[in-house]
């Protein structure tokens, strides 16, 4: 009996890892990255408990799946913006609003009316909440763990502190225009090691893959 629930159990558990390491590779993650260390102290183990293998296996299952779909919470997969917003910037190389030469925007602009609200759009901690001089005004940065970060730029105010546990979802600031920007909206980036990515395949919404930019880019 408890050999057949070990079995019913493995295939419940084998399905689930699958789904997530699927979902992981969807977003361009090996799922190598979410499995933690392992290690010490180990107590002895009493004989039976090396009697059936299948149990170990089954125990090994559900220990990497929780390690996966807790680190998948650290995955920005959510919009920084759910009320409606005017996409008016995309990722990748563009005309410099100030200069109009070409230069690399490292995230996508959501327009908005001042002060709407923006949220996490994962599990972190707040890494930065400061004035940027670089040309992000009021910054928030989180960081998700496993070398993922979010950032939320020109912002009108930035309500969480740097160390501050956020979860998805939460209320993190208000859209504005402070720093080098030309009007209200969101700078959002999603940074993995150090490096920027276009944020939009980590957005779950179909309204993500939203139309080209109908009005001049923002900074």
């Amino acid at each position: 009996m408890q050999t057949a629930l070990a079995d019913r159990l493995q295939v419940m558990a084998r399905q689930r890892y699958n789904q997530a390491a699927s979902a992981l590779r969807a977003r361009g993650f090996d799922p190598a990255r979410f499995y933690t260390g392992q290690g010490g102290p180990l107590e002895p183990a009493d004989a039976g408990d090396d009697a059936d293998p299948r149990f170990r296996t089954l125990f090994m299952t559900w220990r990497a799946l929780d390690q996966l779909e807790t680190g998948a919470a650290s995955i920005p997969s959510a919009r920084p913006i759910v009320t409606s917003a005017n996409f008016t910037s995309g990722y990748g190389v563009r005309s410099d609003p100030f200069r109009g030469s070409a230069a690399m925007h490292a995230g996508i602009d959501l327009a908005g009316p001042m002060g709407t609200p923006v949220y996490a759009t994962a599990d972190g901690v707040v890494g930065r909440s400061e004035w940027n001089n670089g040309g992000y005004g009021n910054l928030i940065e989180l960081n998700h763990g496993q070398g993922i970060q979010t950032r939320y730029g020109h912002l009108s105010q930035r309500l969480v502190q740097a160390g501050q546990h956020i979860h998805r979802g939460q209320l993190i600031g208000l859209m504005g225009s402070t720093g080098r920007s030309t009007g209200s909206h969101l700078h959002y980036e999603v940074r993995i090691d150090g490096r920027a990515v276009n944020p939009i395949p980590f957005m779950q919404q179909p309204a993500a893959t939203m139309a080209a930019p109908q009005r001049p880019a923002t900074a």
